[in-house]
């Protein structure tokens, strides 16, 4: 079977996007691949309106195991929330103290704690009694999803067309998602029975090239008074894609390739991000409550009623945050609900409620949209760098969808590009399900993608006192030359063209004894610089998964006999060969030509 999204055969695709505050789903048919037929799961357990796209991803669990989770969790109930993040305990991001924010660019473990530490009441909102790894709650949830979906798909196309038809399952994941969450991603997702029906596929994509797919093509489906207009997109064209979420923010930087007959495109720079969604403007509020209020009075804020009166706060606060937009008055003043405390003008504590001014309520919001700039602004100059200047900076997500991050981002002058035409096509929050069902129907549209990071291995190299430090230096005992042990061999640089038909190779030859089963391992490390560093014991590299070899099955007369100290042994020469899709990499085992399956792979 092809591992490649698409095939002849009739099939559903179903696109799933597992968010960190917010989840949701769309489908689509192999019969019919327009915008246009693509349909959005808006029936969620616990939800009484039958029109929201997504539900939270919230999972609250009893003392007994049983579950809860999105809608159906009541207010104030201790849940488990920002799951998804846990997944990835890496940090990509460089730290920036702030003694006035909750901390953006830590990892996302450490943010997490740093949050816990610092709010009590978000100790109810990372319960987790039952002392779950985080694979094992994002499979719980996602096995809540996958029913629903399921449930979804046989009410509207009948039972036994469902169990006869096989479904590909295009589940999106953030473009700086580590390796390893990218499989622990997997790994849930599986556990949870998605794509392991007989005949179901599993794929991963990136959440800002679905949401990239998605923008481009409903822009072109659906407005057919712009196919024709100069400023429209035409092929040679570059655009950013922002896909801004609840925790993360993704940017990934196209060329338009080709229009007709289907839509083509390659990534001019590398994909960029952070976790600095629309959750963290939530945490900055806090931490202003806090700061206006006091410790003492915070603290009890916290306890009160379990802390269902903080988490009424933070709901009310939420249809704040999507009234600010160039239409809020300067010098008007909010109210959040805050009862049971005596009136504090100092603090803004004023009849059972807290004072907040426009001021305070931009300021929440100010750390969070400067970081959402400057990742703009670096896609931006790597795509003046390269000759070319942005038409659009599309904005998608839920956070996508906010006035406020709209108007600043078209008042805002992007240096060399100047000010650029922000556009947030419709249905924005479901953008990124929309587009992970059109790649599935219409297959690969991006032909080219930028490698993120650097990938190689360890090796012992010939000394050379202009590279190699003396403290790695060792004498060879077979040739007695001067060697370097800890060095790296970069097989992939960062930056470097990638698809899915190229293939780069990691070479390896061992010898063994006769009668021994031939399983070798070897360790893939990786690096972040843009230039990637001569030694292992730089910094910036880190191990990044162990590969296992399997060429037990092949019969020994393949191998070549070698005779080392007077004793025959075997000798094979064989080669691991990567693959880059869109939201992970693929490795196979090659010897003599043959392919020998997937090479095991264990993530650090």
């Amino acid at each position: 079977m092809s591992t490649e999204i698409g095939l002849q055969e009739h099939r559903i695709v179903v696109g799933l996007d597992y968010g960190t505050t917010y989840s949701g789903s769309a489908h689509g048919d192999t019969s019919q691949n327009s915008v246009d037929n693509i349909k959005v799961i808006r029936r969620w357990p616990g939800k009484e309106r039958r029109d929201e796209v997504k539900c939270p991803s919230d999972i609250a669990y009893g003392a007994d195991g049983t579950y809860r989770w999105g809608y159906l969790i009541p207010p104030g109930l201790a849940r488990m929330a920002w799951a998804k993040l846990d997944l990835d305990e890496d940090s990509f991001y460089e730290n920036q103290d702030n003694e006035d924010y909750v901390d953006l660019q830590e990892s996302s473990t450490e943010t997490l704690e740093s949050v816990e530490d610092e709010f009590p009441m978000v100790e109810g909102m990372r319960h987790n009694p039952l002392n779950k790894s985080p694979v094992d709650m994002v499979a719980d949830y996602l096995t809540a999803l996958y029913d629903v979906i399921m449930s979804n798909l046989r009410r509207a196309q009948g039972e036994i067309f469902i169990n006869r038809t096989a479904i590909d399952w295009v589940m999106t994941v953030p473009a700086v998602w580590s390796e390893k969450a990218q499989s622990l991603t997997k790994e849930a997702a599986s556990r949870a029975g998605i794509g392991q029906r007989d005949k179901d596929r599993l794929f991963l994509l990136s959440e800002p090239e679905a949401a990239a797919v998605y923008a481009v093509s409903e822009l072109y489906q659906r407005d057919n008074t712009r196919r024709n207009n100069p400023n429209m997109l035409n092929v040679g064209d570059t655009f950013v894609l922002c896909d801004a979420g609840g925790g993360t923010v993704d940017l990934i930087s196209y060329r338009v390739g080709q229009l007709q007959p289907s839509l083509g495109l390659s990534e001019v720079a590398v994909g960029s991000g952070a976790k600095c969604g629309s959750t963290f403007v939530d945490r900055n509020l806090l931490k202003l409550v806090r700061r206006k209020i006091g410790d003492e009075r915070f603290e009890i804020l916290c306890q009160k009623q379990n802390g269902m009166v903080l988490n009424k706060m933070v709901s009310e606060f939420e249809g704040l945050k999507r009234s600010l937009g160039p239409g809020y008055l300067p010098d008007s003043v909010s109210y959040l609900p805050m009862p049971g405390f005596a009136n504090d003008t100092a603090a803004g504590i004023i009849e059972g409620q807290f004072e907040l001014t426009h001021g305070e309520l931009k300021g929440c919001f100010h750390p969070i949209i400067e970081q959402i700039i400057e990742l703009i602004q670096g896609q931006v100059d790597a795509i003046c760098g390269i000759g070319s200047i942005p038409k659009y900076v599309f904005l998608v997500g839920g956070f996508g969808e906010s006035d406020y991050l709209m108007s600043r981002l078209s008042a805002h002058n992007f240096g060399t590009a100047g000010r650029i035409e922000i556009i947030s096509p419709d249905d924005a929050w479901s953008a990124v399900s929309r587009g992970a069902v059109l790649r599935g129907l219409e297959g690969s549209l991006v032909t080219n993608r930028r490698c993120r990071r650097n990938y190689g291995t360890r090796i012992n190299t010939i000394f050379d006192p202009t590279i190699h430090h003396e403290e790695d230096a060792f004498y060879s005992t077979d040739t007695g030359m001067k060697m370097a042990r800890n060095q790296v061999s970069w097989i992939v640089e960062k930056g470097v063209d990638t698809d899915s038909n190229t293939k780069f190779q990691l070479k390896c030859g061992t010898t063994f004894q006769k009668d021994e089963k031939l399983r070798r391992g070897a360790t893939l490390v990786a690096s972040d610089l843009d230039i990637a560093p001569h030694s292992y014991r730089d910094k910036s590299v880190h191990d990044l998964c162990f590969l296992m070899a399997d060429l037990s099955m092949v019969p020994e007369s393949e191998f070549d006999l070698v005779n080392i100290n007077g004793q025959t042994c075997l000798s094979a020469q064989f080669t691991i060969e990567m693959a880059f899709e869109s939201a992970e990499i693929k490795f196979q085992l090659y010897f003599k030509g043959s392919c020998y399956g997937q090479v095991k792979t264990t993530f650090h």
